[in-house]
């Protein structure tokens, strides 16, 4: 092709200038050099000091959400700890001494549990045994241990369907059998001339004065000599966190 001379002449002349300043001025060689070295040098650095800005911000950001999800696990285990410091106080009112039974967590309630059976975190390993009595906030009876596990214990609420308690009711304690219905309900039979008045408190037997629901209504059939009394408990069963468990 006719333009490679030319080409390879202007080549050959360059190469002769490089080696003459190469061997008789090498200084002059370093001096142009020198320039292009430092802008090639500062391109490198510039370069690292780009990637090192994306690296440091992609740690930054890691360490952001790691530090986010600490403090959202530290807010629920807060409220956990301070929903359980509030239901304590309501079990256990103001009382700084000692609690007179064994302290269990529900762990689980209807309609996760049967109707009217509690399910709790303390069993034989406790202390706790068939026929313990439950009592919710303030003392109030809920029912009775029917079953235990080394680790947990089946609770029948006094409204288990079925289920049979003797108590008595009104000042006057006319004893009576409260008979469970399911879902938080009782009732009784009395005889009609009992005086029963809605209202009226339904107690536990045993120590001490224990209520467990009040009387909503009366039968008045003038036909029957017995009167059906509709119970209510004063505490909802189905909204307790804890209780106590009297061996």
């Amino acid at each position: 092709m006719p333009w490679l001379g030319p080409v390879a002449l202007a080549l050959l002349v360059l190469v002769l200038i490089f080696a003459v300043l190469r061997f008789l001025l090498p200084g002059v060689l370093v001096a142009v050099a020198s320039p292009l070295w430092s802008v090639g040098s500062s391109l490198s650095v510039a370069a690292g000091n780009v990637g090192s800005f994306f690296t440091d911000k992609a740690v930054l950001t890691n360490e952001r959400d790691r530090l986010l999800a600490d403090n959202a696990a530290y807010y629920a285990k807060n409220a956990q700890l301070d929903a359980k410091v509030k239901d304590l106080e309501r079990l256990l009112g103001g009382r700084t001494e000692p609690i007179d039974g064994i302290l269990a967590g529900v762990l689980s309630r209807p309609p996760v549990s049967p109707y009217d059976v509690l399910i709790v975190n303390a069993g034989s390993n406790a202390r706790v045994s068939v026929g313990s009595r439950a009592d919710g906030p303030g003392g109030m009876p809920l029912g009775e241990v029917e079953s235990v596990t080394k680790n947990s214990a089946r609770i029948l609420l006094y409204s288990t369907p079925g289920k049979e308690t003797e108590s008595w009711i009104g000042e006057e304690r006319i004893p009576v059998t409260l008979i469970g219905e399911g879902s938080g309900a009782m009732s009784a039979v009395v005889a009609r001339e009992a005086g029963i008045a809605i209202g009226d408190l339904v107690f536990a037997s045993g120590p001490g004065a224990l209520p467990v629901g009040s009387v909503i209504a009366v039968g008045n059939d003038p036909s029957s000599p017995r009167s059906r009394v509709d119970i209510r408990p004063l505490l909802n069963p189905f909204s307790v966190t804890w209780v106590t468990i009297t061996p």
